[in-house]
């Protein structure tokens, strides 16, 4: 009977053995995978017949005590039929494939998991579904921008709990996932952003933890409209600010601007100081240490353009160490004073035009695009009708001017600038390239112009830099379909196209660039910025803020 008994123990054992053992972190990322494909492929959760946050929160907590990646498995099986029922309809889905833009496709995962065959085949059904409806995301009609207009969130939503913490992460990252048309963008490939962020969303049992998790999360996705801090995260890790502004330059920072000159002056602060360590750091990677993780940038200059002004300076406590070099060439090394508060009186006496346009040369006008209305610019074009060349400054967003107000002036023709790529409803994953604009039957956005023979016949330079951002972009890729036009500055923020808003659980807001925008010839815009025909580098030392109408005014003199 003993021996019966040890036998019986020994094969029980060795079950037990082949059994595969899963992790907390494999099991949650299964079940937010898992969940996260059903929410946007399955014919009924897809229309919203259940509530799916509170289903998410339930799942983590009965996977919790799973110890087995088969345990795991049955489970997940379970939870994948349990929502198809007589009445769920799986269709083949049916598109036009000759404009389908397919590189944010990724169902690799289904294959690579450890699902067993039941549930792989599951799953595929639900990733090949084309029967998918539009209730957590719609695409509209007239815009065909993304909607998360029914992710409200969750009115309990507490900080300390992990599972919810959990649910922002699976709610943003999936999002991403199947509507983020500019996905295949990233520096590091999305799928991949999840372990560590599991990690992070996990550990962030306060609430600075919780907003430094988001924060890192959305800067992963290389975006420059997603750029932000939270109240938190800015009151715990940057309340004290300079009193002045710098801007980085290379891999300095000099100072352009005083917020405040008397305590500037106090500090012995004077424009055009050169800051080239921060914490005894070079400037470049104070910046990778300290900001990169939690700026969400298209590339390296729209980076610094969010460490403007005084963020770069900014710290939790009262002082920062610096190494600058005064315009005498003598380095110091020393602590700024920084302050929680301080009343601004940034000074603009010294600006040296206040007029929107002006004639640089005689033969030679300039124009802030920037700030300039519709009715300005049909005023600066008469007047400039006979010059020799213009310059068209987009340094500045342009808040009260369209695209087709200048370039109008500048074309002899009507033309196409930009090529876009739109989402599909109804099929996550996927987008239409060279799609049509949706409201082109009453004037089609991604044409500018129109046929004119009196179209401005001199040279036309156009300025951008880390500031030419969104819209700016926009009109700048227009302003480029010019016959006589030359591009100079330095690389652009890389979002040229409108913004789409995603609502977190816990509430919160996060935005993303809505569109893919490329040029005519195919070039992508978004992360890459416009084209130069002239890159401009800047010197930190002897700083001349001209420098960009300097170049202009060489380039149409034929200097250069």
């Amino acid at each position: 009977m003993k021996k019966y008994f040890l036998i019986l123990i020994l094969f029980f054992s060795q079950f037990n053995s082949a059994q595969t053992s899963v992790t907390d972190t494999q099991k949650f990322k299964q079940v937010g995978l898992v969940w996260g494909l059903m929410k946007y492929h399955h014919p009924d959760v897809s229309k919203g017949t259940y509530d799916w946050n509170p289903i998410l929160l339930e799942a983590l907590a009965r996977c919790e005590k799973m110890e087995s990646q088969e345990e795991l498995n049955a489970f997940l099986l379970d939870f994948v039929r349990k929502y198809t029922t007589k009445s769920t309809r799986f269709k083949e889905r049916k598109v036009d494939h000759s404009k389908l833009f397919l590189k944010n496709q990724d169902y690799d995962w289904i294959d690579k998991a450890v699902f067993g065959d039941e549930l792989t085949k599951e799953l595929h059904k639900l990733k090949d579904n084309g029967n998918s409806s539009g209730f957590y995301v719609k695409v509209s009609k007239l815009t065909r921008m993304v909607s998360f207009e029914n992710e409200k969130g969750i009115p309990d939503f507490e900080v300390k709990n992990k599972h919810h913490r959990l649910l922002t992460l699976f709610s943003f990252w999936n999002a991403m996932h199947y509507w983020n048309l500019n996905k295949y963008l990233t520096d590091e490939k999305w799928f991949d952003v999840l372990d560590g962020a599991m990690d992070d969303f996990s550990n962030a049992n306060s609430k600075v933890k919780y907003e430094l998790a988001k924060l890192k999360i959305v800067a992963k996705l290389n975006d420059s409209h997603s750029m932000g801090f939270s109240s938190e995260v800015r009151d715990s890790l940057f309340k004290f600010s300079a009193s002045f502004n710098v801007k980085v330059v290379n891999d300095s920072a000099v100072v352009t601007r005083f917020a405040n000159k008397k305590l500037a002056t106090e500090n012995g602060i004077e424009l055009g100081d050169v800051i080239v360590k921060i914490k005894n750091q070079k400037v470049s990677t104070y910046i990778d240490t300290t900001f990169s993780d939690l700026l969400s940038a298209s590339n390296r200059t729209a980076l610094h353009k969010g460490l403007s002004y005084n963020l770069l300076l900014c710290n939790n406590v009262d002082s920062i160490q610096v190494d600058l070099i005064k315009k005498n060439g003598e380095v110091v090394n020393k602590y700024i004073k920084l302050y929680e508060k301080f009343d601004y009186d940034i000074d603009t006496s010294k600006t040296q035009h206040k007029e929107n346009y002006y004639f640089v040369k005689p033969n030679i006008g300039y124009l802030n695009v920037g700030k300039m209305t519709k009715k300005e610019v049909e005023n600066a074009f008469k007047q400039f009708v006979n010059t020799e060349g213009l310059i068209l400054d987009l340094r500045i967003y342009p808040r009260n001017i369209t695209a087709s107000a200048i370039t109008k002036q500048l074309l002899p023709k009507r033309k196409e600038f930009i090529k876009v790529t739109l989402p599909i409803n109804g099929y996550p994953s996927v987008s239409e390239y060279d799609a049509e604009a949706p409201l082109r039957f009453i004037s089609d956005p991604f044409k500018t112009a129109a046929s004119s023979k009196k179209y401005y016949k001199g040279k036309v330079v156009l300025l951008v830099d880390r500031n030419t951002a969104s819209r700016g972009e926009f009109i700048g890729m227009a302003i480029q379909q010019s016959p006589n036009c030359i591009t100079i500055g330095e690389q652009t923020s890389g979002a040229p196209t409108n913004i789409t808003l995603f609502t977190l659980p816990d509430g919160s807001e996060e935005v993303f660039t809505g569109y893919g925008g490329f040029y005519p010839t195919g070039e992508s815009v978004q992360r890459n910025g416009l084209k130069l025909d002239y890159t401009i580098i800047e010197k930190a030392m002897n700083y001349d803020p001209n420098r960009y109408i300097n170049e202009a005014v060489k380039i149409i003199e034929g200097d250069k």
